[in-house]
């Protein structure tokens, strides 16, 4: 167990000559807003929001005051704004806690994991201030007039966050974290046994790098700050080396725009790649403490997504540990189709491939088949891969199906192949889907008055007491093979079982379709979605042996082409189908923006042929 913390030392000073000028600028400029936001959050903003503001009031109240663009005068303390901006900031707090010390309003009610996040803001505030009063030279401190309202409002919800429990993953390490603040700024021995009950879980990071949730919203704003904290806090290594891992596979997954790739993810993020500003703190702090050049470099690519919030935040860490701010290490080069980056996730299920001048994600690692429906908190995602050049590409690539309103193709984890002759790198995906057509019931399970179980089959609810009942299976198997290297991608679909309507949904970023001359296999439907139909004839229509056909189209910029074409059993019905899960509902998952279709058949192999290049004519 760690010492008893101390009653107060003061860190070296955080050093901010090592921001860039324009994360200086952002800090001006939340120092002279401040005061004006804590009246808008009194007004608006709810607990988690106060907190904050309580945090970068102390944050921007440093002993000496640097210059961060508040008015100063002779007869006026610098200081003061903040000051007051805090004060009432927590007497709004103090309103805010039930009965039970937590605070109302945000989505849950009367919770200890919520008002947990406002927790830990306030008692590194009140840790802070203590080593600000230490090392002061005056006999009163300005800060020190937040001691005492900030230990009413500690001291109130401390046993909530003491017996309280949580919803998901990420809120054992936020709770554990704030208990492990108040053990640090109230010497208080039940919270510090709590926080570590919580962590007698052991800490959900795969082997692969990424927690259980496999989000980097969470990763940012909860998992990897808490953790950091709760390692410094409790002397213990193991859990910095933790945050450290989750960190470093973020920074993997951050491409050169600055975005983190979040397909594989469980919560919320995984329908749009997370902007990576919220992660710039950690992944600045990893590479300046370790040297690491590839955290460098997602710290470079963050750099100008970062806000006043994020800048703060890591002004923050560095509060507690200097090291941060040391000058960043050399960044590691970016990829070249000649030097490529390979990052294969077993566990989430994705490999990714940048060479520089295209990127591409492969995702098989949905848990819908294994729940048997899409909720929250899971896995669900139906894309299958992403394609993207400089300034155009496919954001999302779908196989829906109509097959029992099973919902799109949902593969398992892409299995490695050996390269092809050019060299490119190959993946196999692999995908089973079955629905039944039930028997009579066995005499043993009749009931005379026709009262059965109601039960779920993966596909509907029905009183029919499915799980006695025998039943043949009709089964749809899909094969994906991936081929891809700089500037290309080549996807191909085996099918067996029943014949039965596809589709390709290709969400498209940037340019606009075109096709070779007056081919008029390119139209759009009703919805103005574009849509591939060799039916509709046209040069790029050629027909070929077996009933197949073939079709093309371009996705053209100012300076890049994708040339996108399909081979297979093509025409047909251009359509989306969500499944069940989400028709029932009259909902869909179906991408928005523009969209192109290719309606086939599985009578036949599918093919998709995409070729990035810079020449952008038609």
């Amino acid at each position: 167990m760690p010492a008893s913390p101390p009653p107060g030392s003061a860190p070296p000073a955080v050093e901010r000559a090592g921001l860039p000028a324009a994360h200086t600028e952002l800090l001006v400029g939340a120092a002279r807003d401040l005061p004006e936001r804590s009246r808008s959050v009194l007004v608006r903003g709810g607990h988690r929001a106060l907190g904050r503001v309580v945090r970068d009031a102390v944050l921007l109240s440093p002993t000496g005051h640097p210059d961060h663009g508040v008015p100063a005068a002779p007869l006026v303390d610098p200081m003061a704004p903040l000051v007051d901006a805090a004060a009432s900031a927590l007497d709004r707090l103090r309103e805010l806690q039930n009965p039970s010390g937590t605070f109302r309003g945000g989505d849950n009610v009367d919770s200890p994991p919520d008002s947990a996040f406002t927790v830990n803001d306030l008692a590194w505030a009140r840790v802070e201030i203590a080593r600000r009063s230490v090392d002061s030279s005056t006999t009163a401190h300005p800060l020190s007039a937040l001691q005492e309202p900030l230990d009413l409002v500690l001291g109130a919800v401390t046993p909530a966050l003491l017996h309280g429990g949580v919803h998901t993953p990420n809120h054992r390490w936020e709770i554990a974290s704030a208990l492990a603040r108040l053990w640090e700024a109230q010497a208080d021995g039940a919270a510090l046994e709590r926080a570590e009950q919580w962590l007698a879980e052991g800490v959900d990071l795969q082997t692969d790098g990424l927690f259980s949730e496999r989000s980097a919203n969470y990763a940012a704003h909860v998992s990897v700050p808490a953790l950091l904290a709760l390692g410094r806090i409790l002397e213990r290594p193991d859990l910095t080396r933790a945050a450290d891992r989750a960190t470093r596979v973020q920074a993997e997954l951050t491409d050169a725009r600055g975005l983190i790739e979040t397909l594989a993810s469980r919560r919320q993020d995984q329908f749009a790649p997370f902007d990576g500003g919220a992660m710039h703190p950690w992944f600045r702090a990893h590479a300046a403490r370790t040297g690491d050049p590839l955290t460098a470099r997602a710290a470079v690519r963050t750099a100008s997504r970062a806000g006043a919030d994020d800048v703060l935040t890591l002004l923050a860490l560095a509060a507690d540990d200097p090291s941060v701010l040391a000058p960043l290490p050399p960044a590691a080069p970016a990829p070249t189709p000649e030097s490529p980056e390979v990052v294969e996730l077993g566990d989430s299920a994705l490999a990714r491939v940048d060479h520089g001048v295209s990127s591409t994600v492969l995702f098989g690692g949905t848990d819908t088949a294994a729940l048997g429906r899409v909720t929250s908190g899971s896995s669900s995602q139906s894309t299958v891969a992403r394609f993207l050049g400089t300034t155009l590409g496919i954001r999302e690539l779908r196989l829906s199906r109509d097959f029992f309103s099973l919902g799109p193709l949902r593969p398992g984890p892409p299995r490695r192949l050996a390269d092809d002759a050019e060299k490119r790198h190959r993946y196999s995906l692999q995908e089973r889907i079955a629905a039944e057509y039930f028997h009579p019931l066995r005499a043993p399970d009749l009931d005379p008055a026709g009262d059965y179980a109601l039960e779920f089959n993966g596909r509907f609810a029905a009183a029919m007491d499915f799980s006695h009942r025998p039943a043949d299976l009709v089964s749809l198997s899909t094969s994906m093979t991936a081929s891809l290297g700089p500037g290309s991608l080549d996807l191909h679909w085996e099918f067996e079982g029943p014949r039965t309507p596809i589709c390709l949904l290709l969400a498209l970023d940037g340019g606009d379709v075109v096709t070779d001359g007056d081919d008029a296999s390119l139209c759009r439907d009703e919805r103005g979605r574009h849509v591939l139909d060799p039916r509709a004839g046209g040069a790029a229509a050629t027909s070929l042996e077996d009933g197949r056909a073939q079709a093309a189209c371009q996705l053209v910029s100012a300076g890049e082409r994708l040339d996108i074409s399909a081979q297979g059993a093509l025409g047909g019905r251009a359509f989306y189908d969500p499944g069940e899960a989400y028709s029932f509902l009259g909902a869909s998952d179906e991408p928005s923006g523009k969209v192109l279709l290719i309606p086939a058949s599985t009578g036949a192999p599918l093919s998709l042929r995409l070729r990035i290049s810079t020449d952008s004519r038609p």
